[in-house]
């Protein structure tokens, strides 16, 4: 992993330097939305978009970020919860499911896990309303330590603990079971690099409202990473989306919609799809160099074809979050994420942090 090493170094040096070029108001820095994306295990190694403001840089401007993210995932698939039902006993995630029967054409799955994933990412504005990115994650995937946490809030509001006493905390089980297919993961594989993905920003030409920022864009994510530790999917991904940014001063509206191309996945046997992915921020100055947001991620899931219908339906994701200035260049964020609606084909809780700094 020196490799790795060396490049969060040259990053984290590079941030450090001294600001050159133009000079910008730090509030425009810390109003746009936050970078985070799907955060459920499952779909770890699968391209999604990450919420950004729909205005470019100017010409010969940079920013690089790096962001780090950790997100707890418990689900599981109807006919395993009905098995659950009133156990009390922990187990590992392969005890578990030893101990249930599954019936020819059921579809059954069990996620138990935590990500941390790093990204570091390098916008450039090349002028002509054109902006070039790309993205570099590394992600490590196991049983993490927050599964005490996560246990005694839920018993804390009793939002009941939806059957997670009965397996062992901290441990690591990923289970897909089909009729075609079945994947097994049980033994954390370390930090690896992920799918690296190259992104072009082009923002429409201004528009009578000067306050509106319309843009398009589109990325590509080539097979860097490994399918079969989900940190890649094994294929190229890519997508396009069109984003919108509405300036009301002192506070700024993000849209997004998308469509993602996902490629196939072999070892979970996923066939080539598209999926639609959508977002909406709100993010507003609290002073003069601090801002909130509060953004909401909605995606369809790549699993919504396997046959479990609690896949079937959309995820969404809830980010509440802060943004702070220091100086005109350097900026840092934290941002507290947790699903809604649906909460077996979304992450149960997520953090994010992160720093840039525009050049």
């Amino acid at each position: 992993m020196t490799w790795r090493i060396l490049t969060v170094i040259a990053v984290l040096t590079a941030l450090a330097l001294p600001a050159a070029g133009q000079q910008r108001d730090p509030a425009d820095a810390i109003l746009g939305p936050l970078p985070v994306r799907d955060q459920y295990l499952l779909n770890n190694g699968y391209f999604f978009f990450e919420p950004e403001d729909a205005r470019v840089l100017d010409e010969d401007s940079w920013v690089v970020d790096v962001h780090s993210a950790d997100a707890n995932t418990f689900a599981k698939s109807r006919w395993i919860s009905h098995n659950l039902e009133g156990d009390t006993e922990r187990r590992t995630g392969a005890q578990t499911l030893s101990l249930i029967r599954i019936d020819e054409g059921t579809t059954v799955f069990l996620v138990d896990g935590e990500i941390h994933r790093t990204t570091i990412t390098a916008h450039r504005g090349f002028g002509r309303n054109l902006e070039l990115a790309i993205a570099v994650p590394f992600a490590n995937i196991g049983g993490g330590d927050s599964d005490s946490f996560i246990e005694h809030f839920h018993a804390t509001l009793q939002l009941g603990d939806a059957q997670r006493v009965a397996v062992q905390r901290n441990h690591e089980t990923v289970f897909v079971h089909t009729d075609s297919h079945t994947y097994l993961r049980e033994h954390p594989a370390g930090s690896h690099l992920g799918d690296i993905a190259f992104s072009a920003k082009y923002e429409l030409p201004a528009l009578e409202d000067p306050n509106l920022s319309l843009s398009a864009e589109a990325a590509i994510e080539i097979p860097t990473g490994s399918a079969r530790n989900l940190d890649g999917s094994g294929s190229l991904d890519g997508g396009l989306q069109l984003m919108a940014t509405r300036d009301f001063g002192r506070t700024r509206l993000h849209a997004s919609a998308g469509l993602l191309l996902l490629g196939r996945n072999a070892p979970l046997g996923i066939a080539s799809q598209i999926v639609i992915s959508d977002s909406v921020s709100v993010t507003t100055l609290l002073a003069g160099r601090t801002s909130g947001s509060v953004q909401i991620n909605i995606a369809q899931s790549p699993f919504r074809g396997i046959g479990a219908p609690e896949l079937a339906r959309r995820s969404y994701q809830l980010t509440a979050g802060l943004q702070h200035a220091f100086g005109q260049s350097l900026t840092a964020y934290a941002g507290i994420v947790e699903n809604l609606i649906t909460y077996q084909n979304s992450a149960d809780a997520g953090l994010v942090l992160g720093i840039a700094r525009r050049f």
